[in-house]
């Protein structure tokens, strides 16, 4: 993990209590108010999905709670138990894998870069990552995949914003698809932070 990914961790829940506070400037992203991916989907609850023209799928994900996660079972398209089906959950800008220390579905997952979601056609043959417990960093916070390396993130430590990086994530489970997934935006189109649009298909 680099140094600046370790800080931002490890600062990021103070820096998020001060913006929700107000203590913050705008906080929205720089794309805000521009037309995106899912921007016509309406939420109907915690996990909504919608298939989009060309056959891939967005899902809007509410974890705004920060006690709580939200579980996504992919195969279904909608909201899972804790207790039920689910590849992948999230809990404000954390999101956690059903594998490893987090559960036991024998979930993975690969980052890709350098390749749009249409290009990502078959899974890679090595770098993939599971939850792990909390290493040597300064928080105690589990090494969830998606946080491993330099994370699912970028983050803007003048404007307290998240931005996704430019990565496909490829999700294998043993018990369902394996899909591959782009993390597009964090926030709603309102600005409101845990609003994750995830567009994705299944390989």
């Amino acid at each position: 993990m680099t140094t600046s990914a370790t800080c931002a961790r490890a600062l990021l829940p103070a820096a998020c209590a001060a913006a929700l506070a107000g203590c913050a400037g705008d906080i929205r992203p720089a794309d805000f108010g521009q037309s995106q991916p899912g921007g016509e989907l309406t939420p109907t609850g915690p996990v909504t999905t919608g298939q989009n023209e060309d056959l891939t799928f967005t899902t809007l994900v509410d974890a705004t709670l920060e006690d709580a996660w939200t579980y996504v079972d992919f195969d279904a398209r909608a909201q899972a138990a804790p207790d039920g089906p689910w590849e992948l959950r999230f809990e404000r800008f954390h999101i956690s894998a059903n594998g490893g220390i987090s559960g036991p579905g024998g979930v993975e997952v690969a980052p890709i870069s350098g390749r749009s979601l249409d290009e990502v056609r078959a899974e890679p043959a090595a770098g993939w990552l599971t939850d792990a417990p909390d290493g040597d960093d300064e928080n105690s916070v589990p090494d969830y995949a998606f946080e491993q390396g330099d994370g699912w993130y970028l983050y803007d430590f003048d404007r307290h914003v998240l931005t996704p990086r430019k990565l496909v994530w490829v999700v294998r489970s043993p018990g369902g698809a394996t899909i591959k997934l782009q993390i597009e935006r964090y926030y709603d189109l309102a600005g409101t932070p845990a609003w994750f649009t995830l567009r994705w298909a299944t390989l």
